[in-house]
C-alpha cells in the first residue's frame, strides 16, 4: 500500500518541532553542514526567514491535513498562467 500523500519526512517533523530558541542554532548548523558561510551580519535576517518558513510550513501542513484524502484526486489540477 503506498504512503499517505499527507506523510511529512522525519526532517520536515523535526524541523516543525523546533522551538523559538532553537531555530538560530539550527539554522548556523545546518549551514555549516552544507558547507555555507553566513556572514554574521546577515545571520539574523536568515534566522527570521527560516522561523517565518516553519510558520508558513506548519500552516500548510494543517490545512493539508484538514483535506479530505479524496479532495486532490478529483480536481484537475491547476494550470498556470503568468
Amino acid at each position: 500500500m503506498a504512503p499517505d500523500a499527507r506523510t511529512i519526512d522525519p526532517e520536515t517533523t523535526a524541523f516543525l518541532e523546533l522551538g523559538n530558541a532553537e531555530i538560530g542554532p539550527w539554522t548556523a548548523a545546518r549551514a555549516a553542514e552544507r558547507g555555507l558561510s553566513l556572514p554574521p551580519a546577515a545571520l539574523p535576517g536568515v534566522i527570521d526567514n527560516v522561523a517565518l518558513l516553519r510558520s508558513q510550513t506548519t500552516l500548510f501542513v494543517a490545512a493539508l491535513s484538514e483535506a479530505p484524502l479524496d479532495e486532490a484526486a478529483s480536481e484537475a489540477p491547476e494550470i498556470f498562467e503568468p
